[in-house]
């Protein structure tokens, strides 16, 4: 309708004005992605994205969301694609836990959590890859038992993006060790700076960077009330926060990489594989961004 069409190109321009004054690119004074100042850009543009009404869209107002529709998702992303990337620290928290938060977590879980995530108070990370494993997900050896009112954690998690700056955690463990593997593993939060037993180990890259950690688990003890959805539900719940992942990575970081590749290209004589290349790159970009796109209108 007439009306809609205009509340939406109000909505866009509400968007565009809050982008040009707060979209501000962060120049590092070091080479570490996830140093104390990326952390801190990133929590205080989503500080101000929440107090200006712009955070968590098509979350439920009870649970610090808008309350608004796909489509005003779809035009505030294609708006933010316009301007630099301000909430890289945040990619995990509002791509992969904020919405399994939402679709399985109960009313008290989310009323906890999901306003702190969505204002970018609280960092998340995964804990899902093991040494031993990582392509076989469910082979996974990490352990939570049952104690009273409360589960004993312990095992070893292995690159785990942005686990040195979290404050909470998405972890599966393996709860029935006598059920088959893919049903006998459960899904739980973990307060991951004020646990006892947790030991988070940057892995430095030659580069400098440490943009993956191990995570040590030494009898962790986390709440009942910290298990999501019910015991052994955990499988169901890591295959969709992967599928949230793949469209999360893919739609903050492939575009970008594209853009760049593009930009050296139009400088450079490059052969006719080079430009294959390049244009396979540009439609893989584009499947990825509009996979982003169908998110939004499911």
């Amino acid at each position: 309708t007439v009306d809609a069409t205009a509340d939406m190109d109000a909505f866009r321009q509400r968007c565009r004005d809050f982008l040009e004054e707060n979209a501000k690119p962060l120049v590092l004074d070091g080479p570490d992605p996830r140093s104390d100042q990326s952390v801190a850009h990133s929590r205080a543009f989503q500080k101000k994205l929440y107090d200006a009404g712009l955070a968590g869209l098509t979350y439920a107002k009870e649970f610090g969301g808008q309350g608004l529709t796909k489509a005003h998702e779809r035009t505030w992303r294609e708006e933010y694609a316009r301007f630099p990337d301000c909430t890289g620290d945040l990619t995990i928290s509002h791509g992969m836990c904020m919405p399994v938060m939402n679709d399985f977590g109960t009313d008290e879980l989310k009323a906890e959590f999901m306003p702190r995530g969505i204002a970018g108070e609280d960092i998340w990370c995964q804990m899902f890859s093991e040494p031993g494993a990582g392509s076989d997900l469910a082979g996974l050896a990490c352990k939570a038992e049952k104690d009273g009112d409360e589960w004993v954690i312990s095992g070893q998690k292995v690159w785990t993006s942005g686990g040195q700056v979290a404050d909470w955690g998405m972890l599966i463990a393996r709860t029935d060790p006598d059920a088959p593997k893919h049903k006998g593993i459960s899904y739980f939060l973990v307060d991951m700076r004020n646990s006892p037993g947790i030991d988070v180990r940057p892995l430095r890259e030659i580069t400098g960077e440490a943009l993956f950690n191990e995570v040590f688990l030494d009898d962790v003890f986390v709440p009942d009330d910290c298990l999501v959805a019910g015991r052994g539900d955990g499988w169901r719940l890591a295959r969709t926060t992967l599928a949230n992942e793949r469209v999360a990575m893919a739609s903050s970081r492939l575009s970008k990489s594209t853009e760049r590749a593009v930009a050296l290209a139009s400088t450079q004589d490059l052969t006719a594989t080079e430009q294959v290349r390049v244009g396979h790159s540009v439609a893989l970009a584009t499947v990825c961004s509009l996979l982003g796109v169908r998110t939004c209108l499911l």
